[in-house]
């Protein structure tokens, strides 16, 4: 047995062990089993200082933040020359189902998800024959030429333009 003089060591405390682990820059260096030193004296000093201005621009983006502020900014020139507007249109509708062919129906169904047994149905609902004994598929299959062909064109879509009070068309757009 050990004398009574002799001290077991003492197991490092919660804070020691949770700086050693942690990985939060700077703890790992002030938290060390011993007593305190100028090092972990400094380390505290500047984990204190970042820390303290970290919290100190939160707060003040915080009270910035809730105090709504607002600024509205108007710039306004008048040109005698100005370029016509860029303008995009979308349509949801990526082909125009009058435009799409039986044969493109043989090349497309899967990517326009139509099932080969609903063929007939679909091409009904175009207002297109449904009789397909004299239906043969091409050989090959031109993805332009579909897209040209069955794609939106401006001529159709666009209904009314006007601009700087003058009417415009189709021929003021490009693609």
């Amino acid at each position: 047995m050990g004398s009574p003089e002799e001290e077991a060591p003492r197991p490092p405390s919660d804070i020691t062990v949770y700086g050693a682990n942690c990985t939060l820059h700077g703890l790992s260096h002030i938290f060390l089993p011993g007593g305190v030193t100028l090092r972990r004296l400094l380390w505290a000093a500047a984990f204190s200082s970042s820390l303290s201005i970290f919290l100190y621009q939160v707060a003040d983006r915080i009270i910035e933040y809730y105090q709504y502020p607002h600024v509205t900014i108007l710039d306004e020139m008048d040109s005698p020359f100005m370029f016509f507007p860029a303008i995009t249109m979308c349509n949801y509708n990526s082909f125009r189902k009058s435009q799409i062919r039986r044969n493109d129906m043989f090349w497309m169904a899967g990517l326009l998800g139509v099932e080969q047994s609903d063929f007939d149905d679909f091409m009904a609902a175009l207002g297109q024959p449904t009789d397909d004994s004299k239906f043969f598929p091409t050989k090959t299959f031109n993805m332009l030429e579909f897209v040209q062909r069955t794609s939106h064109n401006i001529e159709e879509m666009l209904l009314d333009c006007k601009y700087r009070g003058k009417d415009c068309g189709p021929e003021n757009f490009t693609q």
